[in-house]
Parts: C-alpha cells; structure tokens; sequence
C-alpha cells in the first residue's frame, strides 16, 4: 500500500498522525507541507487533494483522509500492529478521544503567545492577514477553485477577529487545560495509559497535547501532577515518540525564518 503523510514538523495534528503511524510501524513517505513561511497549503495542487487547507493529509493508494481524528482510525483499521482501538475499550478510547478533540488547542497556544510578548500581536496580525491575501490572490489565478479559497478566506477572517480580539477565550481554555490535566491525573489512577490498561489512540492524542504544554511552557502543569508526570516520561521515551520527531521547540533559526516571513512577506 503505497502511503504519503502530508504534514508540517510543528502542526499539532500532524504529530498526532505521524505518533499513529509510528505506533503502528507504517512505512511512508512523509511530504512537509511549509505551511508558514512558503504558504503551500495554498497550492492549487494541495487545494484540489485538501480544500480546506490544512494538515495532516494521508493518502493511502489515492484514499485521501484529510483530517487527523479519521487517520487516527483508518491507520489502526488497514495496517497491522497492536490494536489501538480494541473493541473491550473502545467506549472509554473514544470519549477520551471526544474531550480531547473538543479542546481548542489553537486558541490556547496563540493566546498564550499574545500574553507573553507584546510583539506576537502585531506578527500573528500580519501572518494572519497574509493568509487572507493569499487567498485573494490565489482565487484570481484559480477561478476553479474560487469556492475553496472564499471559505478559508472566511475562516481566516474568523481566526483573526477571534485570535486577536478581546472576544478570545484564551482564559477559558487555559483553566480547560488544567481540568483536563485533572481528568488525566485521576485516569491514570485506575490504569496505566490514558483510557484503558493498554497503549490506545487516546496515548497518542494525550501525548501530543503533553508535548504541547512543554511547547508552551505550560510543563508546570504535567511536573506538579505525580501520574500524570510519570505517564509523560513514559511516553515520551518511547521509541515511536522519536520516530515521529515530535517538536515541543522550534529551533530559533526557523522561528526567526517563520517570523519575518509573516511580517514582510507577501
């Protein structure tokens, strides 16, 4: 089965797919999607696989699932491996699934920026605007894809007035973060993995969100909670955690790349 990942090194959702299938030992050829600096998430190419322009994208023999949730189970469906999904749990798996899926966990990472530094207003500002421009020029160079682009160019106008106004519910997502850190501490009394006594597809999500946390500097959060810090150290040292190059730093020099870009590129 021939299986392409399109995904970006610090998307969040594209390291729950790659973690999937590492879990699951796939072998695939991984295409990075620049979606910061190169905007390829705007190609027509990617629009015509992906209209709504994100990442992960999988394809598994022309099989596109453009949406990591639905990777999540097609991966443990078609490819061998322990089962991450086994029909015993699988109630408690996918309602661990649902409250981590329900979580926002853009708007806590960029309200969390705009906290720290007065200058991330003014970039996240101009990187959000350059993605409504690009947009608007794409729809005049690809009329076909006209529909496509005026629905994210509408999203993104969305993204901006939310992100950046004071309508943001960065706070509400904050203390969310911490309640579902409760409910993963008191999980993980009962067993040893997040929703049953074996590894699941809720490991794989809950240890994209715990390497998010570190990202955003919100590791107080995993250090201060006895479980859910031992649970953290034993799932970052497993061999699929490095496999997927989970990123919880950006190294400075892409930062810089990434931060000029939005500022001054078109």
């Amino acid at each position: 089965m021939a299986t392409i990942l399109y995904s970006n090194y610090s998307s969040y959702y594209s390291m729950i797919a790659r973690l999937c299938l590492a879990e699951k030992q796939v072998i695939y050829d991984l295409h990075d999607v620049d979606i910061h600096i190169k905007m390829e998430q705007f190609a027509p190419e990617y629009v015509a696989m992906q209209p709504n322009m994100t990442v992960p994208v999988l394809d598994c023999d022309g099989n596109i699932i453009a949406d990591s949730r639905l990777i999540l189970h097609f991966v443990n469906k078609h490819f061998g491996g322990a089962d991450l999904f086994p029909a015993a749990d699988a109630g408690e798996i996918e309602k661990s699934l649902e409250l981590h899926y329900a979580f926002s966990i853009e708007d806590l990472t960029m309200g969390n920026a705009l906290r720290k530094s007065p200058i991330a207003r003014i970039v996240l500002g101009r990187g959000l605007a350059r993605a409504s421009r690009r947009c608007l020029l794409m729809m005049k160079s690809h009329p076909e894809l006209t529909e496509a682009y005026t629905k994210k160019l509408a999203l993104e106008e969305e993204r901006k007035r939310l992100i950046l106004s004071e309508e943001n519910n960065y706070a509400q997502m904050q203390q969310r973060a911490v309640d579902l850190c409760d409910m993963l501490e008191e999980q993980l009394t009962q067993h040893q993995y997040a929703a049953s006594a074996q590894y699941s597809l809720a490991d794989v999500v809950w240890t994209i969100f715990l390497a998010r946390l570190v990202m955003i500097k919100f590791d107080h959060l995993i250090a201060e909670r006895k479980n859910l810090s031992d649970y953290w150290q034993r799932m970052s040292t497993r061999k699929s955690y490095a496999a997927a190059n989970i990123c919880t730093k950006i190294p400075v020099s892409k930062l810089i790349r990434i931060i000029f870009a939005l500022l001054f590129k078109s």
